[in-house]
Formats: C-alpha cells, sequence, structure tokens
C-alpha cells in the first residue's frame, strides 16, 4: 500500500516560490498590468491573494469582496483583514441586488424570511426533511438532483451567486487590465463542492490547483496568513445553515489521501481496507458524480 500521508507531504517554502514564479509568468504572458482576486475572507483565496502579492507586489494586486444578503459578517470582516495585512486595496461590492434581479432567492422561500437565524433553521428543517437527516446525502444529491425538488432549487440558489460574482470580478479585471485569480484547490475539484462556471471555476489563472485543501493549509502557516483566516471553517458561505465543507466531507488529511488514491488509480478495496467503506464510497461518488465538471464543455473534438 502507498503511504499517502508521504506522497502528500508538501514543502511549503519551495511550494510558495513555485506558485509565486508561476503568477509572475502568467501576468506576462497575458500581457496584463496586474491582478484580482475575488476575497471570500475564507483560507483559499487569502492564500491565493497572499502569494500574488508576494510575487507581483501590493501595487499591482487588487482584492475585491462580494457579500450579499445570506454573507455572514465575519467573512467580509476577514477580507478587511486580510487586506490590512497585506496592505492591499480592496473593494466592497454588495451584490444582493444583482443576486435580486437575477430571480435567485425567489427559488427559496428563503427569500420571504428577513432574519438569517430563522433562515438557517428552515434549511436546517430541509436537510432533516429532504435529505433523511443524512448530511452526506447533501453533495452528492446535489450534484444530480432530480428536477423541480428542493435540493435543485437550493443548488440553483447557491450556485448563481458564484457565476453573478464571475461577472462583477471580470468587470473589474477588463477595466484595469487586470488577471482574475482564482483560489480553487484540488480538494474542491476533486469533490466538486465547488460551483460550475462560478467565482471558484472561472479565472484566468488557479495557482492553487495542484494543492489539495490539507497541503493547503501548510502553506498558509508558513506565509502567515492572519490566524482568525487560517483557523476558521471551510465555510461556502452562500446558504443558511451549510457552513462547513469539513463537516460534509469529512476530515481534510484524511480525505485528501482517499481521493489522491482514486485520482492515481489505486484499488478502491485496498482503500476500503485502510480508510473504512463509508469515506471511500462517499469520496468515489463525488469523484464521478463530479466529473463532468471537470471535463465539460464537452464537443466534437474533445
Amino acid at each position: 500500500m502507498v503511504n499517502f500521508i508521504r506522497e502528500l507531504e508538501v514543502n511549503p517554502q519551495i511550494t510558495s516560490e513555485e506558485i509565486e514564479i508561476h503568477v509572475r509568468t502568467m501576468l506576462k504572458k497575458l500581457n496584463r498590468d496586474g491582478a484580482v482576486i475575488s476575497v471570500s475572507g475564507g483560507l483559499d483565496s487569502a492564500v491565493a491573494a497572499t502569494l500574488t502579492v508576494r510575487s507581483l507586489g501590493v501595487k499591482r494586486v487588487h482584492l475585491l469582496n462580494m457579500p450579499e444578503r445570506d454573507s455572514k459578517p465575519v467573512h467580509k470582516k476577514h477580507a478587511k483583514l486580510l487586506a490590512d495585512h497585506l496592505g492591499a486595496p480592496l473593494t466592497i461590492k454588495n451584490i444582493t441586488p444583482i443576486v435580486c434581479a437575477s430571480g435567485a432567492y425567489r427559488l427559496l422561500p428563503l427569500g420571504y424570511i428577513p432574519s438569517q437565524w430563522i433562515r438557517k433553521k428552515i434549511v436546517d428543517f430541509g436537510k432533516t426533511k429532504y435529505l433523511d437527516g443524512n448530511q452526506d446525502n447533501i453533495l452528492a444529491n446535489r450534484l444530480h438532483p432530480e428536477p423541480g425538488t428542493w435540493v435543485a432549487k437550493g443548488n440553483a440558489y447557491a450556485v448563481a451567486k458564484h457565476r453573478l460574482r464571475v461577472v462583477m470580478v471580470y468587470q473589474f479585471a477588463e477595466l484595469n487590465n487586470f488577471m482574475v485569480v482564482g483560489a480553487a484547490n484540488r480538494t474542491e475539484w476533486l469533490t466538486g463542492t465547488f460551483s460550475k462556471w462560478g467565482i471558484d471555476h472561472c479565472a484566468d489563472i488557479m495557482p492553487l490547483m495542484h494543492l489539495f485543501r490539507s497541503q493547503l493549509e501548510r502553506v498558509a502557516d508558513y506565509i502567515q496568513v492572519p490566524a482568525p483566516i487560517r483557523n476558521k471553517r471551510a465555510d461556502p458561505d452562500v446558504m443558511p445553515g451549510i457552513d462547513d465543507k469539513g463537516d460534509m466531507l469529512g476530515d481534510f488529511a484524511t480525505v485528501d489521501q482517499v481521493l489522491y488514491a482514486l485520482e492515481n488509480n489505486q484499488q478502491r478495496d485496498h482503500l476500503i481496507q485502510e480508510y473504512g467503506h463509508e469515506l471511500v464510497t462517499r469520496c468515489f461518488e463525488l469523484f464521478e458524480l463530479s466529473r463532468h465538471m471537470r471535463e465539460s464543455p464537452y464537443h466534437l473534438l474533445a
């Protein structure tokens, strides 16, 4: 059995330097004057922003935070904390009116409830009623929902926000001749825990895509991302009651080992013996159900 813990070991200094070189190389290749990063207040975008500033210098990097009605205030606070820490300019653009105009808020009854706390309670009830109380089903169900169900509507409700953020970040980039730096990591990529054609999918460069979430945490420590950001949950922050990808996926360090093994064609039976049937089956299901997200758009020359 391959030692996947050893395979996923990362040298944060070398990794950081490689990413910084890549960012500078791509800026020149794309003939851009600077970079813009959508910062959510979470770890991934904080690492992407920090490495971009280290690579290009603070004068050529702009941060963009795009909260909306369901966003938790702490994430905007952490986006400001990151900007102050880096000394980088930050624009905060509330996209609530845009999401509202798109009709996304009307997809769920949450749209008529002003209190975020009550909206969270309704989502918790929905998870119990429509997912049999099994939160492990959430990620898989959103990848193949029955048409017109609350699961389908909830997915559309959530991903619309990230797709609208793409419009805004690219508008900013085009106006300033900037390249868009994305922040998706490999754990998200292999499990489909990102929004297809959303802000965590669409960018000019994705410098963290080769790093699993557990590896990213090592890099974050090395480059001294502020502790409140490093220590927070992996919150997608698109809907009340959906608060932690780690709770839904499992411990990132272990999940990443399984995903690495699946990507490298290791036998599932061997993995089940090592990691257990439940975890391996969950990871394999997400890996397969999200395959189209990594491969599309399909075309006749493919």
